[in-house]
């Protein structure tokens, strides 16, 4: 897990900024996976926001994410019909079991959330220790409040 950082405030509004990618990792399984969460240009609906919810499927860090399902309200996860994964793959499973997690309040021991050193929302590279930590630039921290 080198180049990456552990995500230690507000996972959730990191993950929902906009344009996330952020891998997931279980210290005591040693299972990983790489995931990118982005909402579209513009909300057909903005009381029900929509994320696309996107896994990393190959050896290219930045263009082999495989579209896996939507996340509607930052809450409820639907599986992506044209999806080349099944509902009940590990990747997918993982994501909505972190979701639900997350809506609880917190990860259990040995389950983190890293973010490549990139805002979660805008993409712009963190440079300031409360950044990194955060996931977000200061900008964008403040437009995710």
């Amino acid at each position: 897990m080198d180049n990456l950082v552990q995500v230690k405030t507000d996972v959730r509004a990191f993950l929902l900024a906009g344009d996330c990618l952020f891998t997931v990792a279980n210290r005591m399984t040693g299972n990983h996976f790489t995931y990118r969460v982005q909402s579209p240009d513009e909300q057909k609906n903005p009381d029900d926001p929509v994320h696309f919810v996107k896994v990393l499927n190959g050896p290219d860090n930045h263009s082999d994410y495989e579209m896996v399902g939507m996340l509607f309200s930052g809450c409820k996860y639907v599986h992506w019909r044209k999806s080349r994964f099944n509902a009940d793959c590990q990747s997918e499973k993982v994501f909505v079991w972190l979701m639900a997690r997350l809506l609880k309040g917190s990860l259990p021991e040995g389950v983190e959330v890293y973010h490549h050193g990139y805002c979660g929302r805008c993409g712009a590279l963190l440079t300031t220790p409360e950044s990194i930590e955060r996931g977000l630039g200061p900008v964008c921290a403040a437009k995710s409040l």
